[in-house]
C-alpha cells in the first residue's frame, strides 16, 4: 500500500487542477493507508496507549461540545444549535467511522469499550443533529446511511 503522506501530497496537487473527483478518491486511499499503518502499530504497547489517549481526547471533546450546547441552550433548529450539533457530529464521525476500524488484537487497550461508549454518544448526537434540521445525509455509528 502506498504511503499515506505521499497520497495526501498527490491529492493536494489534484485539488489544484480542479480534478476534485480524483482528489477525493486519493484522499480516501490516504485514509485507508494511514489506518492500515496505525493498525500495524497497535501491537506495540506504547503506540496502542497513544491511540487510546487520542480516542479518549476525541470522546471528551465531543461531549464537551454537547455540554456547551446544553449550557448555551440555543433554540432547537436555530443556527447556533445546528452549528454545535454539526460540530459534535463531525468529531463523532471521526471516532466511529475511522478510528473504530482499528482493532486491538493484542488487547493492550480499552479501545473496544471506548468503541461501545462512542456508539452510544453518536446515537445521542444524532438526536440533536436531526433536531437541528441538518440537511446532509446522516450516518449511524458504523457509517451506514440512516433512513429518515
Amino acid at each position: 500500500m502506498e504511503d499515506w503522506k505521499s497520497l495526501i501530497d498527490q491529492a493536494m496537487q489534484q485539488e489544484h487542477t480542479d480534478d476534485l473527483i480524483a482528489a477525493y478518491t486519493t484522499y480516501g486511499g490516504a485514509v485507508r493507508s494511514a489506518l492500515s499503518n496505525a493498525q500495524l502499530l497497535l501491537g506495540d504497547l506504547e503506540a496502542a496507549q497513544i491511540m487510546e489517549s487520542i480516542y479518549g481526547a476525541l470522546v471528551a471533546y465531543s461531549q464537551q461540545v454537547m455540554i456547551r450546547m446544553r449550557a448555551e441552550d440555543p433554540e432547537i433548529g436555530g443556527v447556533d444549535h445546528a452549528f454545535r450539533a454539526g460540530q459534535a457530529y463531525g468529531v463523532s464521525c471521526v471516532l466511529n467511522h475511522l478510528i473504530d476500524q482499528l482493532t486491538d488484537v493484542a488487547a493492550l487497550t480499552n479501545l473496544q469499550s471506548l468503541d461501545d461508549f462512542s456508539d452510544t454518544l453518536h446515537d445521542e448526537i444524532l438526536i440533536q443533529a436531526r433536531a437541528a434540521g441538518l440537511t446532509v445525509e446522516l450516518l449511524d455509528a458504523k457509517g451506514d446511511m440512516l433512513d429518515e
